[in-house]
């Protein structure tokens, strides 16, 4: 008997002997295996994941979790002390992430949840529990505690986003996601037109009275302006420009002088369009409003307070105005220097409208007689600086 328990002792020793490395061969043969396996289905995933976005299709992420976009922490007592929270349950929001679900519910960092769905939240893994049970596309009611007030939001779990890998957006460039240029938020500054003008009618009025014609090629008014985006490319705002020539001369009886004045102004309107990071192309148009004037006069410079126009007409003066409207369609470029400074262009035509064509006397409201010259119409170029973002 102690012969035949001894061979069977020594037997089984051996068995374990030999089978025993096996076993931990086979079983590092396996968690190898899996690794390989993992590995490779990575990469397959991420192979057909680049496939489907290269061809255009919609890759959707089988992730049975639902996310609450938060990092949580159990609640202690220094946190509850700093909150003044004077409850003993409840789940601390150390940060969201930004645009997860929390986020868009409203939840912030230093927040503490208290309920979820109206059951009241024990501890971190109790929430997770409660999360675990929620498909996504489910919308819950969460109350957290925020500045000594408790708050009510929906937040509701959203399909995750497909991600796109760091290697399939190396190797398929044109899966990278194209930022949307924007067109800016709004902006200023100073700014001058030069309008193709004609100044036949004024310049008759000039001659005749001793004065040199006017000879801008280009009239030059000088204003500013500013707009606002409100809006898939659409910016409103406004602006204003004025025009100002005045000359003296010497005659026999004393000082003549004229002043030529133009001023409008109105509200804008464009619509803008990013075509490169910096260089933003835009349409407009203004409408408003304004008037014109041309002054002359004439004196001998001796004033009294005794002076009788009957005797001694010593001072002659005349003023004739017109009010119009003002458009001025135009298209132009924005070209930025600094992200809050750049230059912008334009072309377009400024022109006005009156119900008549008659200029009025300012003193004595009459009617000017003979062809009433228009104040202006034609081409005109802008040249602006850009203040803004």
């Amino acid at each position: 008997m102690k012969i035949s328990k001894l061979i069977s002792n020594t037997f089984l020793i051996s068995v374990v002997i030999i089978c025993l490395p096996m076993k931990i061969i086979a079983q590092e043969a396996l968690d190898n295996l899996e690794l390989v396996i993992e590995e490779k289905t990575k990469k397959i995933e991420k192979k057909v994941e680049a496939l489907g976005i290269e061809l255009g299709y919609a890759i959707e992420y089988h992730d049975p979790e639902v996310k609450l976009g938060a990092y949580l922490d159990d609640l202690n007592f220094e946190d509850a002390y700093a909150q003044h929270y004077p409850y003993c349950h409840g789940v601390y929001i150390s940060s969201v992430v930004k645009g997860g679900n929390s986020d868009q519910a409203g939840i912030r960092g230093g927040d503490i949840i208290m309920e979820f769905d109206g059951e009241k939240v024990l501890f971190e893994r109790h929430l997770m529990q409660l999360r675990d049970s929620k498909n996504v596309g489910d919308t819950v009611k969460v109350k957290i505690f925020r500045n000594e007030n408790e708050i009510e939001t929906q937040l509701t779990f959203a399909k995750p986003i497909p991600k796109i890998s760091k290697e399939a957006a190396e190797r398929y460039p044109e899966m990278k996601k194209r930022k949307k240029l924007h067109p800016g938020y709004g902006g200023g500054g100073p700014s001058v037109i030069l309008l193709d003008a004609d100044f036949t009618g004024i310049n008759g009025l000039l001659e005749a009275n001793g004065f040199s014609k006017l000879t801008d090629d280009y009239m030059p008014l000088f204003g500013g302006f500013g707009m606002g985006n409100v809006g898939k490319g659409w910016f409103i705002g406004g602006g204003g420009y004025g025009y100002e020539k005045s000359q003296k001369i010497s005659v026999d009886n004393g000082t003549r002088r004229f002043e030529y004045n133009i001023g409008f102004g109105g509200m804008t309107i464009n619509k803008k369009i990013a075509l490169l990071k910096n260089v933003v192309f835009d349409l407009g148009l203004l409408v408003g409003g304004g008037g014109a004037s041309i002054e002359i006069r004439e004196t001998d410079g001796d004033y009294s307070w005794t002076d009788d126009f009957d005797d001694n007409p010593n001072y002659y003066s005349l003023k004739y105005r017109k009010a119009f409207f003002a458009y001025r369609p135009s298209t132009g470029v924005l070209i930025r220097i600094l992200p809050w400074l750049g230059i912008h262009g334009s072309i377009g035509y400024l022109g006005t409208y009156s119900f008549n064509d008659d200029w009025k006397d300012d003193y004595f409201d009459y009617t000017v007689s003979g062809d009433s010259p228009k104040v202006f119409d034609g081409i005109s170029y802008s040249l602006d600086v850009w203040f803004g973002h």
